[in-house]
C-alpha cells in the first residue's frame, strides 16, 4: 500500500511498528502484523514507520532522521500520532491476547516498568499505549545534545516522567522471565532486547510463536 504523504488525523486505534536501518529485516514486520491481527479484535490500523516499501503494509515515511532507538521518540510527533496509539518493537513476541492493553490508551505514556537493573532508567520502551496527544518527547528532544548525554530513548523518557507513568502488565522478558522456563502465565508480550534475536531461539515451546518469522528468514 501506498505510504501517507500527511498527517495521521483520525481518531481510531493505531499499532506502530518501526523498521528504521538494518538492524532487522522486513520478515519481522510482517510477522509482527500477522500476530497482532490474531491477538487483537478491537478494530485497528497497522502501520510501519520506515522509507522501505513494504506490500502489503499500510506504511508512513519517518517525521525525523533520528538514529536508531531514538526514532521511537518521533513516535510522539503530532503529524505522526494523533489518536489511540499502541506501539510494538519489532523484537517483540506476541503470546496472548492484546485487547487489555487498548485502555491503557487514554493515557499520555503506559510502558512496561523496566525490568533490568542497568541503570538506565525506569521505563522499558518495547511496548507503548498513549492517547496520540502528548507530544513532548519529539517536541523537547535535542538529537545533538540528548543522544550525546544519554543512553537511549528510555533515559529520555524516564527524565521526562520520572515515575508518573502508568505501568503496563503482561510484557516480559525473554531473557530475565522466559528463558528455559516457557511463558508466564499472564504474558502477552515477550520482549527480545540485545541478543538472541527471536528467529535464533530455538527452545520447542517458543516456535509456535515464531513460526511465520522463522519461515520468512533468508
Amino acid at each position: 500500500m501506498s505510504k501517507w504523504a500527511g498527517c495521521i488525523m483520525t481518531s481510531s486505534l493505531k499499532v506502530f511498528s518501526v523498521l528504521w536501518g538494518d538492524k532487522y529485516p522486513p520478515a519481522y514486520v510482517y510477522a509482527l502484523k500477522e500476530a497482532v491481527e490474531k491477538n487483537l479484535k478491537t478494530p485497528h490500523e497497522f502501520v510501519c514507520i520506515t522509507t522501505q516499501v513494504l506490500p502489503g503494509i499500510d506504511t508512513v515515511n519517518p517525521w525525523v532522521s533520528w538514529p536508531g532507538w531514538w526514532q521511537k521518540l518521533g513516535l510522539f510527533c503530532p503529524q505522526i500520532t494523533s489518536g489511540p496509539s499502541l506501539y510494538f518493537d519489532l523484537d517483540t513476541v506476541i503470546t496472548g491476547p492484546l485487547d487489555y492493553l487498548v485502555k491503557y490508551t487514554k493515557h499520555d505514556l503506559a510502558a512496561p516498568a523496566n525490568w533490568a537493573q542497568s541503570g538506565h532508567g525506569g521505563i522499558q520502551s518495547s511496548v507503548l499505549a498513549w492517547s496520540g496527544k502528548w507530544h513532548e518527547p519529539y517536541e523537547r528532544f535535542d538529537f545533538q545534545k540528548d543522544s550525546a548525554r544519554l543512553w537511549g530513548d528510555q533515559e529520555f523518557l524516564i527524565e521526562l516522567r520520572g515515575d508518573n507513568f502508568v505501568k503496563l502488565p503482561g510484557v516480559y522478558s525473554y531473557k530475565y522471565h522466559a528463558r528455559g522456563k516457557g511463558v508466564p502465565d499472564d504474558c502477552s508480550v515477550l520482549c527480545f532486547h540485545g541478543k538472541p534475536d527471536p528467529h535464533e531461539v530455538e527452545e520447542k515451546w517458543l516456535l509456535q510463536y515464531t513460526q511465520t518469522l522463522r519461515s520468512n528468514i533468508k
